[in-house]
């Protein structure tokens, strides 16, 4: 008994072709789901952003560039640059979301501990990122970094799904996993992580999956990756794709593009900010 990751029945070996049996659940699919023409459940989940990728102030979506915004410690929000060229422009330097004053580097463990020890999902994350990297004083402690990690992401964290993935893809801090690394990946696509959905389009590419690299491929581009559109083209101008594709990614990529502009963003990003 196999379960079709389209359908998400459990179904006897005779309901999947040669092809589809030797494919891993996530993208194996029954002949009926074939033949209707069924998408995978990993398809129709993470086509947008999550309401944690908004910046809290002016909800628009954040830039997936990370020099765009910032994290602030005192609250455990991103907020973008533009929203922080904004207050300033008010005569408000301390925090732009909660005006608390910017934490000494002494500080910043604690506040985290503090709200790991409330639970709090974001700073858990975070904590995990201090180990992995050992900052703020810590030593580095991938061990630890990853248990850290795979608590936030049962507690629905898509960025702990995802570095947990690129941990296990690398295998430099760990033993390479491919199929944790995919499995984490595709959590983190199915919750929106760009990223994510990114890196999937490569391993199916790898793999020899074409038609479903571009289906990962279309979903982050028309999300704003560039990354992802350039792929797109690539497929494209090597006859891969059809020039419908190739126009429907650049619309969405356009939309989602204009979708996270704003004058504020704008400015600060001529400023340096």
């Amino acid at each position: 008994m196999k379960i079709c990751g389209a359908c998400v029945r459990e179904l006897p070996d005779g309901s999947y072709s040669e092809e589809q049996r030797a494919r891993r659940q996530s993208i194996r699919r029954c002949e009926e789901c074939v033949a209707a023409g069924n998408q995978l459940v990993q398809m129709k989940k993470g086509r947008t952003r999550s309401e944690g990728d908004d910046c809290p102030i002016c909800q628009l979506p954040l830039p997936l560039d990370p020099l765009q915004s910032a994290f602030r410690m005192c609250c455990m929000k991103e907020v973008c640059n533009g929203c922080v060229l904004a207050t300033r422009k008010r005569g408000m330097w301390d925090c732009p979301f909660c005006r608390a004053p910017a934490p000494d580097e002494s500080q910043v463990l604690a506040m985290i501990q503090k709200r790991v020890a409330a639970g709090d999902p974001v700073a858990i994350f975070n904590l995990g990122n201090r180990y992995h990297f050992g900052r703020y004083g810590l030593e580095k402690d991938v061990a630890r970094a990853i248990e850290l990690y795979e608590r936030a992401a049962e507690l629905g964290v898509t960025d702990a799904h995802y570095n947990l993935g690129t941990l296990y893809d690398e295998g430099t801090d760990v033993e390479k996993d491919v199929d944790k690394a995919i499995c984490h990946y595709e959590t983190s696509a199915m919750g929106g992580h760009v990223f994510a959905r990114f890196n999937l389009g490569c391993k199916e590419y790898n793999a020899g999956n074409h038609n479903l690299a571009l289906q990962h491929w279309m979903i982050s581009a028309k999300l704003g990756d560039d990354d992802s559109l350039n792929e797109v083209k690539s497929l494209f101008m090597n006859d891969l794709v059809t020039k419908a594709d190739y126009a429907a990614a650049l619309r969405g990529h356009q939309s989602a593009v204009e979708e996270m502009s704003s004058p504020d963003r704008a400015e600060a990003k001529a400023l340096g900010l």
